[in-house]
């Protein structure tokens, strides 16, 4: 784009000045001129080869335009003092394409410099909503997403569901084994989660040993059966000999209808996952949605 730019200044400022110079000087200015865009043009498009390749092809055509059809006689320019004239010519163009491919290289380190930011801020906005110890999404970017859903649930009737996931036996983990190998089995826990959402899903630490999973489009039946196999995977989980053994209770919840809040839509799923503790532990209790 700047390029062309420059080639339609170069040539606009051409036609200005041939109109009000003598002929021969005119036709000098339009043969620089018309060199000078090329060159500035394939400064701006090409490499380090491209670049000085054109300046040496438009110098020597720049020359023998002159010498053939510049309208002055052939015996004007001596030939000894060709060599002179093709050496100025091909500095004149060589300072064009040096100029223009120095801009070309500053806007090139720009826009890196601009795409390496972006990245940078775009990895801190999402470092700033992942959980440090098990890179699952946090707390607050669960709610952000769950506004979305229920926003959604509301005004376009798609279903979702939820489940609340707390750890059974975690506790004895870090009295007996120590908080590093309760943070080993947070890890771990983590990482069925993950390995085993859907692409659009959003798995999440709550705090402590409560995670959540946010399923868009999920409905009444498939909520449990996704719930039911993550009790399974956390159960199968190997630790060191020793170790308490670690188990999930999940409490599930589908909304065909919306919330009425945030809130609500875990405070429903809470509710749930307590159940599942009362009755016994390492189990899936499904809560009854009742939505707006």
């Amino acid at each position: 784009m700047l390029a062309s730019r420059l080639g339609v200044g170069f040539l606009v400022a051409a036609g200005c000045m041939i109109l009000t110079l003598e002929r021969s000087a005119g036709v000098e200015v339009a043969l620089a001129l018309i060199n000078m865009t090329i060159v500035a043009m394939a400064s701006w498009r090409f490499r380090t080869v491209g670049r000085w390749t054109t300046v040496g092809l438009a110098a020597a055509g720049w020359s023998a335009a002159q010498l053939v059809g510049g309208g002055e006689p052939h015996g004007e320019i001596p030939r000894e003092a060709l060599a002179w004239h093709v050496g100025l010519r091909l500095a004149a163009l060589a300072s064009v394409a040096a100029t223009v491919g120095a801009g070309r290289a500053a806007v090139r380190r720009l826009l890196r410099t601009e795409d390496a930011l972006a990245l940078s801020l775009l990895h801190e906005r999402d470092s700033a909503r992942r959980d440090r110890l098990t890179r699952l999404w946090n707390s607050r970017y669960l709610h952000e997403a769950l506004e979305g859903e229920i926003y959604r649930c509301r005004r376009y009737a798609r279903p979702f569901g939820l489940l609340v996931v707390d750890l059974d036996g975690f506790k004895a983990v870090n009295d007996t084994a120590g908080h590093e190998a309760g943070d080993r089995v947070l890890q771990a826990v983590g990482r069925v989660i993950r390995e085993n959402c859907r692409a659009t899903d959003i798995p999440a630490r709550l705090g402590g040993d409560e995670f959540a999973v946010i399923l868009p489009e999920a409905s009444r039946l498939t909520v449990p059966r996704y719930a039911l196999k993550l009790v399974d995977l956390v159960g199968a989980l190997s630790f060191p000999p020793g170790q308490p053994r670690v188990t999930a209770s999940v409490g599930a919840i589908a909304f065909e209808r919306a919330p009425e809040s945030v809130e609500a839509a875990l405070g429903a799923a809470d509710d749930a996952m307590y159940a599942a503790k009362r009755e016994g532990k390492n189990r899936v209790v499904v809560h009854e949605a009742s939505g707006s």
